[in-house]
Parts: C-alpha cells; structure tokens; sequence
C-alpha cells in the first residue's frame, strides 16, 4: 500500500481518467471521423496515411511529465460498415500496463485491466489506478 498522498492523487487521476474516457465516448457517438481529427489530434500532428485509410485517430493524454495514456479511436470505414466506433487507451510511465477500452454503444460498459508484456513490471500506480476504475459505475474489468 501506499501513502494518502499517493492514494489521493491515484484517485484524483482515475477521475481523470474517466472524464476524459467519457469525451472520448461522445466524440464516437456525435463526431464524424473529420471532426474527431480536428478535436482530439495532438498539436502539430496529423493522422498518418495508413490511420486515415483505417479511419483510426491517435492521440496522446498526458496527465504529468510521469503519467500519460496513449489513445487509438476507430471509426468505420464507410457507411455500410455494421462495426461499432470503439477505443482503446495504453497507460505509460505510472501507469504503465493500465489497459482500457470501450465502443460508441451507450449500454456497453468500459473495460479496464492490467495488461503488460511479458517479464514487463507495472508502474507504479498501475494496480491502484486499475482498481479504482474498475470501482467506477459502467466499469468493468472483463474486456471481450
């Protein structure tokens, strides 16, 4: 365990977190692809041409020099696509192998586990960070 300063700004972040998870949520349901690109793209990037072609946007949220979440949104392709606007988020630095994930559907829950590759450690704030969202209402720990 950790101290209350530490415990205070996990939980500080995983409010974050979700907030940010729920502007996510609603550019899916209520942006084009385009109008995505202009909100969510970082400064002085723009989506590659294979993101374009898969209508993927990435983005990057950071939330300290220590702490930041890399972030994919994909779209359908075209119109008679029947798949779902979904996204998935990468947690770095202290929250290195903090996955989360989740689609335009209003009634799916957002999926949150730790993931990491083999003989990889989580950061330091990994597990607390991952057990306060799955804490949150609409949360889950079950990704499939």
């Amino acid at each position: 365990m950790f101290g209350w300063g530490r415990k205070a700004a996990v939980e500080k972040r995983a409010k974050q977190i979700a907030r940010m998870v729920l502007l996510v949520i609603d550019g899916l349901q209520t942006k084009t692809y385009e109008q995505s690109v202009e909100i969510f793209s970082n400064p002085g990037n723009v989506p590659s041409t294979r993101e374009l072609d898969n209508r993927e946007l990435s983005f990057q949220i950071r939330f300290s020099s220590a702490c930041w979440y890399d972030a994919v949104a994909v779209y359908p392709r075209g119109p008679n696509e029947t798949d779902q606007p979904h996204f998935y988020m990468q947690g770095a630095g202290d929250d290195w192998g903090v996955f989360i994930s989740g689609n335009a559907n209003p009634d799916n829950r957002v999926a949150v586990e730790l993931h990491l590759p083999p003989g990889q450690k989580a950061g330091r704030d990994a597990r607390a960070v991952v057990r306060a969202l799955q804490a949150t209402p609409g949360w889950s720990g079950y990704l499939g």
